[in-house]
């Protein structure tokens, strides 16, 4: 009996030796694991380099593109290596619209220098109506006023010129929206040169006409302005002044035939009547 407590006592013995040892080597292995994780951590702290979120290049974008969201990414871009002229995310808005100078690879970061904010001019023909046709008039035809013709004026157009022996002026075109000024074309600053309306195929042919035979004098009018002005019966001067055009007699002439009087010799001569109205077509604004 104290033989087998004596043998009970040492096994208890040679079981707690064996716990203690399995503690103590989970504990240092936790240990061990712990400082290894700290210095990871600390090399990895010293390792990391604080970034920035700046605007690329979605893709490959050519010089002349108007940039709109598409175009455009985010990304991560570390804040040493940031230029100063990147651009933030947080100012995209304004940045949409803006054309590029230069060639943009894809992801490579959008910088101002890069961007312009004056969009290009359209094109002539984005101006006009399907239909219309730009019509380009030489500033000498339109008189003094070309020179301070702005894109967006509205003009009307007269033609003098001779029929059947009288001088008329007429309406020749109303309300014609002017493109383009000189060699701007914008149209924002005026001089000589070429000014270009917008007109209906008819217009323009009537226009050519009108400057091959007669004279041409244009007038600014209100770009609101869309009455149309009546051709007026009265186009010759004497008429338009109030002059008096009534047909008159004038003395006859006696002829003699031998000793007779020809009584029926005297006559009036009667001048052309003036009292016919001019019709002319008149554009359109």
């Amino acid at each position: 009996m104290k033989f087998l407590l004596l043998h009970a006592v040492q096994r208890l013995r040679r079981t707690g030796v064996y716990a203690l040892a399995l503690i103590a080597g989970l504990l240092s292995a936790w240990a061990v694991h712990e400082h290894v994780q700290q210095r990871v951590d600390a090399l990895e702290a010293e390792a990391r380099t604080p970034v920035v979120e700046r605007l690329v290049a979605a893709y490959d974008l050519p010089a002349g593109t108007q940039l709109e969201p598409v175009h455009l990414a985010v990304r991560e871009i570390p804040a040493q290596w940031a230029s100063r002229d990147s651009l933030d995310p947080l100012i995209l808005d304004s940045m949409l619209g803006a054309t590029l100078i230069s060639d943009l690879a894809m992801g490579e970061p959008l910088l101002n220098a890069y961007l312009t904010h004056n969009p290009p001019a359209p094109a002539l023909a984005s101006r006009l109506r399907s239909g219309q046709r730009a019509l380009t008039v030489a500033a000498a035809d339109l008189g003094g006023l070309a020179s301070m013709l702005r894109a967006g004026d509205a003009i009307d157009i007269y033609v003098t010129f001779l029929h059947r022996q009288r001088e008329l002026t007429v309406p020749l075109l109303q309300g014609m929206k002017v493109l383009t000024v000189g060699s701007d074309t914008d149209g924002d600053a005026g001089g000589a040169g070429n000014i270009t309306l917008a007109a209906e195929p008819d217009e323009a042919m009537r226009f050519v006409a009108a400057r091959q035979a007669g004279t041409l004098t244009a007038m600014l009018r209100h770009r609101d302005d869309a009455v149309a002005v009546a051709a007026s019966a009265q186009t010759d001067l004497a008429s338009l002044i109030g002059l008096d055009t009534a047909t008159q007699s004038t003395p006859g002439v006696s002829i003699l035939y031998g000793d007779q009087l020809d009584v029926h010799s005297t006559k009036a001569m009667p001048e052309v009547s003036l009292g016919g109205p001019v019709r002319s077509d008149m554009g359109q604004p």
